[in-house]
């Protein structure tokens, strides 16, 4: 028998479980930002006080709040612009496969509410929000298109069987200015397109699909602890292609060398 002293350490996997379970927020902020699909619910319109559910493709604001794409046509667009409150449910990935059992999968539902993105964040809004679906890019001209955000204002967490909390949504939410790459963005991104241009058009081939003859690292920022983003946009090689963006995870040591800032590598 043996003390906790004495313990042996943790896995890096059950450290990286015990940790979410001591910090039930950080381990909801990680779920929001690694999937990018969710099931958003707004107050219909059309039949009073009902819920409304609908697809929602996202993608996450500075603060790391979920950014939406819609078009003044659809319902649920009408929905929030009559009554912005709104829900959107995240599930882990994993749980979609086959035979998964999806109650023993973490899934998040964030309580919020909806309102169109400013003019003068637009610009932000469209590149982060295309990194993640870079499809979008090709959306029809016309259906009146814009981008809103879901202010976070609490969030119901369920890590897995009997890992149930509410998170508050300050607890959800990043203080951009605390980003300790934040100085540093424009030499490193200077640095990769410099000295690392290859490596870059591989990570757009190799972890998004997108092809073509050359890309540029647009934007770095340190999202949590251990954990550093980089904005990676693949040269236009067609008419398709202009628009397209892609946000990965890269082991990032040799920025931490430079910049002092330890980084844990996240395949994503």
């Amino acid at each position: 028998m043996t003390t906790r002293d004495e313990e042996e350490p943790l896995e890096e996997g059950e450290a990286s479980a015990a940790a979410e379970r001591d910090d039930p927020a950080a381990a909801a902020r990680k779920l929001l930002r690694a999937e990018r699909q969710g099931a958003l619910a707004t107050l219909s319109l059309h039949k009073k006080g009902w819920p409304f559910g609908s697809v929602a493709p996202y993608a996450l604001s500075e603060r790391g709040e979920p950014l939406l794409l819609l078009s003044a046509l659809a319902q649920h667009t009408k929905n929030a612009l009559a009554d912005p409150r709104a829900s959107l449910l995240v599930q882990e990935r994993a749980a979609l496969a086959p035979g998964a059992d999806i109650q023993a999968h973490a899934r998040l539902t964030v309580l919020g509410r909806i309102s169109a993105v400013p003019p003068t964040e637009e610009d932000d809004a469209r590149a982060r929000y295309l990194a993640r679906h870079p499809q979008a890019g090709r959306t029809p001209r016309g259906h009146d298109f814009r981008f809103y955000a879901l202010t976070i204002e609490e969030a119901r967490f369920i890590g897995g069987f009997g890992e149930i909390c509410w998170v508050p949504g300050p607890s959800m939410v990043i203080d951009p200015s605390l980003d300790a790459l934040l100085p540093h963005r424009e030499p490193i991104c200077q640095h990769m397109n410099d000295d690392h241009a290859e490596a870059l058009a591989l990570f757009c081939r190799r972890f998004r699909g997108l092809s073509g003859p050359a890309a540029l690292a647009s934007g770095i920022g340190a999202i949590g602890t251990g954990l550093v983003q980089l904005s990676v946009v693949p040269a236009p090689r067609t008419a398709d292609d202009v628009g397209r963006y892609v946000v990965i995870w890269i082991a990032c040591l040799a920025f931490a060398l430079a910049v002092n800032y330890g980084a844990v590598a996240v395949w994503l």
